[in-house]
């Protein structure tokens, strides 16, 4: 099921506008970014996005990655890969409760795959 979430686009945006909030990790895939931050930030839902000690993968609707193309790209911009495209934008979730720390991760493919 894609994702047209707003919670989640209040994340990124977050994120994109203040970029010390987040970790990044290059975890060894081109085309994806890792971010984790702190889980004292408050986020919409996070029982429903953040599961705990589990991941939550979903792809995000085309209208949403239409609409949010310049934020996305920004993101992407600061993969191994920056022109991988935004034909199918992935977004994995998770709360790690050992850290105390919320996981996104954003994974970019082009339908040249």
């Amino acid at each position: 099921m894609a994702t047209n979430s707003d919670s989640l686009y209040n994340i990124l945006y977050r994120i994109d506008n203040k970029p010390e909030m987040v970790k990044i990790h290059h975890i060894g895939y081109r085309n994806v970014i890792n971010m984790t931050f702190q889980d004292t930030v408050p986020v919409s839902e996070p029982h429903v996005y953040f599961p705990d000690n589990s991941l939550l993968v979903d792809r995000f609707a085309d209208e949403f990655v239409a609409k949010n193309s310049d934020i996305l790209d920004r993101f992407q911009q600061k993969t191994l890969d920056k022109n991988h495209g935004l034909d199918s934008v992935w977004v994995t979730t998770s709360h790690i409760l050992e850290k105390h720390e919320y996981m996104i991760e954003l994974t970019f493919e082009s339908s040249s795959m």
